[in-house]
């Protein structure tokens, strides 16, 4: 066994992912999210964070099945903690029965915003998507991308 894989621990199966995207974070719920789970994704967003910075963090709720005084709590930790940090926080894909537990347990959203969906979420954090729709398919947009600068070559006359 090399030394790398000694100093990263190996990752579990039913951790919550973190996924980078364009700058974000989003953290995807699913299913019956454990105390120890939620414990979990809290630590690993944070060290990212103070790692790496993010301009925005978004909770998609949307596969939540339980929604349960502990992990009410962990949502209203990792959005006040990312607060904190400077990261703006966006909680989306709440359904209307884990809005009514929510709001049953006290639960106050003051340091995050809402969205209906991932979608919403991302715009409120300023990530917009150019989307053309022909005849019910999405299309490419027309222009081009902007094309990215390279650094010359020493060989290479500007």
């Amino acid at each position: 066994m090399n030394s790398s894989a000694k100093a990263r621990p190996a990752k579990r199966q039913d951790s919550i992912p973190v996924i980078e995207l364009w700058g974000h974070l989003l953290v995807p719920l699913q299913g019956d999210v454990s105390d120890a789970q939620m414990y979990e994704v809290v630590d690993n967003v944070l060290h990212r964070i103070a790692k790496h910075g993010a301009e925005g963090l978004v909770i998609d709720s949307s596969g939540i099945w339980i929604m349960d005084s502990h992990l009410c709590a962990g949502l209203g930790r990792l959005a006040t903690s990312a607060s904190i940090m400077g990261v703006p926080t966006v909680l989306c894909g709440l359904s209307a029965e884990v809005v009514m537990t929510l709001q049953s347990m006290g639960f106050e959203l003051t340091e995050a915003q809402t969205a209906t969906s991932l979608e919403r979420a991302l715009e409120k954090l300023g990530v917009f998507l150019e989307k053309r729709i022909r005849k019910g398919v999405l299309d490419e947009p027309t222009s081009p991308p902007e094309p990215r600068s390279r650094p010359q070559l020493r060989d290479e006359r500007p």
